[in-house]
């Protein structure tokens, strides 16, 4: 686990060591740390008694509080028997937070309150610098915390935690979108599209996210892998727009919802938020999903009451995305997204966007999949320059870009998926 480093911080970062007596809270110290606002405290706690299996056997949160206001934090099971919590303090001023957990007779989450010191940041990082993304009050586009207007400039990578985009490509990969402007990317860290679940394909450095289908039994060594990538794309100012899965049927006719199961999927995005929800980014809570591939809408109420930052959270839609799925109650904006037929696309998508603009409740629109440029040898400059501007300069809350190759990471050898698109 690394913690979320700023450029030129003014100021020390003391990370808290918190020791333990038969593993319980040490109250021996009231030493206070200072810690910058929006930035990523981490501290973790242990305990001496076994799980079975510590990922599902025990859920360990982490209570922050300050000025009035409460943030309950899913803490990671690090492996063993040792839990993590990431917390990125959305105000300034003094913070207490304890640790507490779902078995009640464990005595080693009961201790003394700590305390840190939240500072101004102090960086040049525009991502912290001025806050989380929100919708703007006129429910048309995106802002940061501090009413910063935020223009969604995507790229789509949504198999870029995979080994096949090696690390060093990863950072090359993303240096380049950083030159040409690029703020957001759309990435998954659950189940990939056009392709079986369980896969050697969706292996990182670390192997496999899960080791069973039902998401039971979590490898930390892919998240940790993963945790790596994520944190790049932020310190290079790019929003992780983080996916939780893909929706659609896969091999057999089965949606990955329905092969993993809704309490697996509720596991995998617990997981997720206690690891990522500190960082400025975006939840999606699946691609291509309607309600006929499971109840994701029940799955996006969970993951809006998991997090503690309530970060705004979409669906990819392929079809209108007030339809899809019918309870889209939760989602803050509407995601587009249908197809890569040229001109045919994008004339739908546009017609969606305006009865988009037209649906109660108001909400920001964008197109976050069409017509990826290069995909079977079609879709070039001409297309991708009309759906920016067309979209863009009708209302759209942003826009984002798609590549054959670089969506589903394909190398020499190895395209990256089961079937023929690219």
């Amino acid at each position: 686990m690394r913690n979320l480093n700023t450029n030129k911080l003014k100021y020390l970062l003391v990370l808290p060591v918190l020791f333990f007596t038969q593993c319980k809270l040490s109250d021996s110290s009231d030493k206070i740390t200072v810690h910058q606002q929006w930035t990523v405290f981490e501290t973790s706690f242990e305990t001496s008694k076994e799980y079975a299996n510590p990922f599902i056997d025990l859920e360990v949160n982490v209570v922050f509080e300050s000025q009035g206001k409460q943030w309950i934090v899913p803490a990671v099971w690090s492996d063993g028997n040792k839990w993590t919590v990431r917390f990125a303090p959305p105000l300034t001023g003094e913070f207490t937070y304890y640790p507490d957990c779902s078995d009640k007779s464990n005595p080693d989450f009961k201790g003394k309150k700590q305390s840190i010191e939240v500072i101004p940041y102090g960086g040049e990082n525009d991502l912290l610098k001025h806050g989380f993304l929100r919708i703007s009050k006129n429910k048309r586009f995106f802002e940061h915390a501090d009413g910063t207007p935020f223009l969604w400039l995507g790229d789509t990578w949504w198999k870029g935690l995979c080994k096949r985009l090696t690390w060093e490509g990863f950072q090359e990969l993303t240096a380049d979108r950083k030159s040409k402007g690029f703020n957001v990317v759309q990435i998954i860290c659950g189940p990939y599209p056009d392709e079986d679940m369980m896969e050697e394909r969706w292996e990182n450095e670390g192997g496999k996210p899960y080791e069973t289908i039902d998401f039971s039994e979590m490898n930390p060594a892919y998240f940790d892998y993963a945790d790596r990538r994520i944190k790049h794309l932020v310190d290079n100012g790019i929003v992780p727009v983080i996916v939780g899965g893909w929706g659609r049927p896969q091999g057999g006719g089965r949606s990955t919802l329905a092969q993993v199961g809704l309490e697996g999927f509720k596991r995998h995005w617990r997981n997720i938020v206690a690891r990522y929800g500190a960082y400025p980014v975006v939840w999606m809570v699946g691609g291509e999903v309607k309600d006929k591939h499971g109840p994701w809408s029940e799955l996006a109420k969970y993951l809006k009451d998991t997090d503690p930052y309530k970060h705004i959270l979409c669906y990819h839609s392929p079809g209108h995305p007030r339809k899809m799925l019918e309870d889209n109650s939760m989602f803050d904006f509407d995601m587009l997204a249908i197809g890569h037929a040229g001109m045919e696309t994008v004339n739908r998508t546009f017609g969606l966007m305006n009865s988009c603009f037209e649906a109660v409740p108001k909400r920001p629109v964008l197109c976050g999949e069409a017509c990826y440029e290069g995909h079977m040898q079609t879709n070039f400059q001409y297309i991708q320059r009309h759906m920016f501007w067309s979209f863009v300069l009708s209302g759209a809350a942003g826009h984002t870009y798609g590549a054959a190759g670089i969506w589903h990471a394909g190398v020499e050898g190895d395209p990256g998926h089961t079937g023929y698109w690219g």
